[in-house]
């Protein structure tokens, strides 16, 4: 096998188990319900399950990014996929809320270096090319995301929870299979120039002005995905807007597959043009625009569900430029030690940011947003957003995602100071 297709086995081995990761994170979501159910759970033990994953995930990133310097690729995306498929097997085999509990935790540790591994990987691969090859990886991702989005209901339908959860731990030991057979047995990207501690290194590169800007950007784009499609979910879309199921499932879809088109246009156009900051500030002026049409623009009735669609779409794809964050990384540490480290910091902080502060602060903005009307009200589908009730409730769900739009005005601030041209 020629270096070049290796290269490509190496990059599938590594994207495959973060495809897997991704429909992991995505079937919990789904499968909520009957989770709850079979197990007996309450609404806080639920939560606990979810919380304790989040938190975990979190917190497994950033320390895989200093490990993944210090042992070889094989071994910690090997490793890694072996003990997730381990938590998740016992997951899917269990009803003790404390095994469900220490599945979740496994699971956790396990998935964490997942995206890491990517970035790294595609560095000691694709180094010119990286943020195309960056982002498609999220973009491919995000595909598999939407997939299972899509195509929840009909999952949850004909197979139990029990069944999913084993097919990904199955897939998990094949992604395991493909990292030992592929991936390389020594770290590539050592630099003997820096061999410093934990604690030293984040010094460095929390005091860095271009991974500030750089964390800045992605975390607010991070943060407003998950928040965004946390409150306009299907549910929210049928409730309030009087809209199919079908419609609702096809606008929550236009998000995942914008992402996943702005992803590789962004990642193309950075390799190609290496114009840093143009194209980022580009990509989340469009995200911008987009979230502010969405919340303050009334479109005409008749057309409403086609100008949604393509308004998705654009949020989207504006979502997709935010990769080119981790290309900012690239350029701000010359030292390949800091790179890594600098990535999995910024997936953390994105993570814990939209977690433990967005989502929370925009629920509490919201409160409880239940209202009832009148029997016989004669109130119709088109005249539903025009009664004084459904105002009031639309206007503090406005005011909740009107934080968002802060946000991303922070972020649109941050990738001014990105590299204006990548030498």
């Amino acid at each position: 096998m020629n270096m070049k297709s290796l290269s490509y086995c190496r990059w599938v081995s590594a994207e495959f188990l973060f495809m897997i990761s991704i429909m992991c994170s995505v079937l919990f979501g789904a499968y909520a319900m009957p989770i709850q159910l079979v197990n007996h759970l309450g609404s806080t033990q639920l939560a606990i399950l979810s919380g304790t994953f989040f938190a975990v995930f979190a917190f497994s990133q950033l320390y895989s990014g200093y490990l993944i310097n210090k042992i070889s690729t094989k071994l910690l995306l090997g490793v890694s996929a072996l003990l997730a498929a381990g938590g998740v097997f016992l997951f899917a085999n269990t009803h003790t809320f404390s095994l469900l509990m220490i599945a979740r935790v496994i699971i956790g540790l396990g998935l964490g270096c997942t995206f890491v591994g990517v970035l790294y990987v595609v560095e000691m691969e694709f180094n010119k090319q990286f943020a195309f090859f960056a982002s498609l990886s999220q973009s491919v991702g995000n595909v598999a995301s939407g997939l299972i989005a899509i195509f929840g209901s009909s999952l949850i339908s004909f197979y139990s929870y029990q069944i999913a959860y084993n097919i990904i731990g199955f897939l998990l030991i094949v992604a395991a299979v493909l990292i030992f057979i592929f991936l390389p047995n020594k770290t590539q990207l050592v630099s003997e120039q820096n061999e410093s501690s934990l604690f030293k290194n984040l010094k460095i590169i929390l005091l860095n002005k271009r991974f500030i800007a750089a964390t800045t950007y992605f975390a607010g784009i991070f943060a407003t995905i998950l928040a965004y499609a946390d409150l306009f979910n299907v549910q929210y879309r049928e409730v309030i807007f009087q809209m199919s199921s079908q419609k609702a499932i096809i606008l929550n879809g236009m998000i995942p597959l914008g992402i996943a088109i702005g992803g590789v246009i962004a990642g193309s156009l950075s390799t190609k043009y290496k114009r840093n900051r143009l194209i980022a500030a580009s990509f989340s002026l469009l995200l911008l625009v987009s979230m502010i049409v969405t919340l303050y623009v009334r479109f005409p009735t008749n057309e409403a569900f086609v100008i949604s669609s393509a308004v998705q779409l654009l949020f989207g794809i504006g979502c997709g430029g935010g990769m080119l964050a981790f290309q900012e990384i690239q350029v701000a540490f010359k030292d390949v030690n800091l790179r890594s480290l600098g990535n999995s910091l910024v997936l953390t902080i994105a993570y814990l940011f939209a977690g433990l502060i967005l989502q929370p602060g925009i629920g509490m903005i919201i409160g409880n947003n239940s209202y009832h009307l009148a029997k016989n009200s004669g109130v119709t589908p088109y005249t539903l957003l025009d009664q004084p009730i459904i105002q009031q409730a639309w206007h503090h769900y406005n005011l909740g995602l009107s934080v968002l739009v802060v946000i991303l005005a922070a972020s649109f601030i941050s990738s001014l100071f990105f590299t204006a041209k990548i030498k």
